[in-house]
């Protein structure tokens, strides 16, 4: 397969690597590798640094720094990885893809994942996937408390979403709203996001590290975030959530990728 897209430096390489392994970083500390194998990013990765937030009432820890898309996946990534394009709105290489489930979406991160690691790019103790809840809202907050990474009034949104109040009805190139203060564009609107978690109410309880309820056994639906361009600002919080059937799929929904330990 040609290559995805074009690749980044690794200045951030062994940060994961060494957390991959349980390792603690100091001053002194040199890059350590799982393998021969030297992690290189896929351009537009954005290194995400470990941390907290509140979540209502409660703390959620994520103990490992990761990676995440700086932009949504378009639809000429997608593409060019899996030899089709669902969106309803086709034909628009620069816009995000849409009508992908979670099943083609979590399908598209397992080929990516497979083409790095055939091109010696990625170590077999990392993978592409879909951000777990608790990563995509604390990336999305880029470290604030506000209902949305710009502030608490949803009339500002203006500068940073595409919403049902500008967007005229479709989605619009990625990357053309200003970024949170991590460097990721649309987190909120243009297209709901696909997060891995199963959906279920909130442990009421503080949390480390969480990825949702472990089986389907009592869940049916998956998690999608952040708002889109068929509704208000007002429903694209931060801590705003759906859910859909993973098989089933909207001209609203689409999905980025995190890059992570296993």
């Amino acid at each position: 397969m040609k290559s995805v897209v074009q690749r980044v430096g690794v200045a951030w390489a062994w940060v994961l690597i060494a957390a991959a392994m349980g390792c603690k970083r100091d001053a002194g500390s040199s890059p350590q590798a799982t393998d021969a194998v030297t992690l290189v990013p896929l351009t537009n990765m954005v290194p995400i640094p470990a941390g907290t937030f509140q979540r209502i009432r409660f703390p959620v820890t994520l103990t490992r720094e990761f990676w995440m898309g700086r932009y949504e996946v378009t639809q000429a990534e997608f593409q060019r990885v899996m030899g089709t394009n669902p969106s309803h709105f086709a034909g628009l290489s620069n816009h995000p893809v849409e009508k992908v489930s979670f099943v083609a979406a979590s399908n598209y991160c397992v080929r990516v994942t497979n083409a790095e690691r055939e091109q010696a790019r990625l170590p077999q103790g990392f993978e592409y996937r879909l951000p777990t809840e608790a990563e995509w809202e604390y990336a999305c907050r880029a470290g604030n408390t506000n209902r949305f990474h710009f502030g608490h009034d949803p009339a500002e949104g203006d500068a940073y979403a595409w919403t049902a109040e500008n967007c005229e009805a479709t989605t619009h190139p990625v990357g053309l709203k200003k970024p949170n203060a991590w460097g990721l564009h649309d987190m909120h609107g243009n297209v709901w996001e696909w997060c891995s978690d199963w959906f279920e109410p909130y442990p009421p309880r503080a949390l480390t590290d969480p990825t949702g309820p472990p089986t389907v056994s009592t869940n049916k639906y998956k998690v999608f975030k952040g708002g889109g361009w068929n509704q208000d600002m007002v429903y694209g919080g931060a801590s705003s959530r759906f859910m859909m059937a993973p098989s089933n799929s909207i001209h609203f929904v689409g999905f980025r990728m995190v890059l992570a330990p296993r």
